[in-house]
């Protein structure tokens, strides 16, 4: 299996927050998927996924308190210093409607649209309890004003983008669709592929050219597997299969970041690690072999 070259790893390293746990021990919350932005100026934020269970590679886990609870911590600096100058501080949210009784209490999965606009995982606002997508604001270090998303019923993993400004996302990727991010009008760019089977949304995607936009997408199978995925002009094509780390079993990319032609990964590994990662800017090679009108 090709493993993917890194230019740089960071590690995403916040202070513990404890707890006591539902045996009487203390614990802590343990970081997982990061999602990045970086701007034209290089200022960067990062939001930092915090969980009370643990995942193991046998697909079993053990979870801490008495629901699945989620949390984030920001983070901000520039990218001219390393990710390790980073500021944190605790990210705080407001709902401002109703919320509903579920076994998976908080904000999971944060996806960048720009710098203050967000789209976000919240199944306890969802009636059913199950997760469904707002988009929200990011204030300071508050998240606030969460806006239906349409479809809302069992929704996730869809992959943000800007095209002349406006935001859409892709909705799915086998069949690949896209849509307005609030409205439910569906445009399919591609029919069902057997390459792309099973496949899923990870990031935001980035314009690396102009009408060029970069995606990362996930499959789960005894492990995490992705491909890169490019919408040229109409065109779409993807790359081979890749890993990020040999031994890892759970690898989750939330955001793409691109700044002075270096290609940044926000990424989550086994559910209780989180890592920025440098890689090389992709090249038109990697599209080569798999690739569809």
């Amino acid at each position: 299996m090709n493993i993917i070259p890194k230019v740089y790893i960071s590690p995403l390293l916040a202070s513990q927050t404890l707890f006591t746990d539902i045996h009487g021990k203390p614990n802590a919350y343990l970081e997982t998927n990061p999602s990045l932005h970086i701007d034209a100026s290089g200022n960067t934020t990062v939001l930092i996924r915090r969980v009370n269970y643990r995942k193991f590679n046998n697909r079993s886990f053990s979870i801490y308190q008495n629901q699945s609870i989620s949390d984030y911590v920001i983070a901000r600096g520039h990218i001219h210093q390393s990710f390790d100058s980073l500021n944190f501080e605790p990210l705080t949210y407001t709902y401002n409607r109703p919320t509903y009784p579920t076994y998976w209490r908080g904000l999971e999965d944060i996806r960048f649209i720009d710098a203050s606009t967000i789209l976000v995982t919240v199944p306890e606002c969802n009636p059913s309890g199950q997760p469904c997508i707002f988009q929200a604001t990011l204030t300071g270090s508050t998240i606030h004003t969460f806006v239906d998303c349409k479809p809302n019923h069992v929704e996730k993993n869809w992959m943000p983008f800007l095209e002349n400004d406006e935001p859409h996302v892709i909705y799915s990727v086998n069949p690949l669709t896209r849509k307005g991010i609030r409205d439910e009008t569906l445009t399919t760019i591609l029919e069902q592929n057997e390459e792309l089977q099973n496949y899923h949304g990870s990031t935001n995607g980035i314009l690396i050219a102009p009408e060029v936009h970069l995606f990362l997408i996930h499959t789960s199978k005894e492990r995490s597997y992705h491909r890169w995925l490019k919408i040229d002009k109409g065109t779409t094509t993807w790359s081979k299969e890749f890993i990020f780390f040999k031994n890892s079993y759970i690898e989750f990319p939330c955001s793409l970041g691109l700044y002075e032609g270096r290609l940044f990964v926000s990424l989550g590994v086994n559910d209780d690690k989180a890592f920025i990662v440098e890689v090389p800017l992709v090249t038109a090679s990697e599209f080569e072999s798999d690739s569809a009108e």
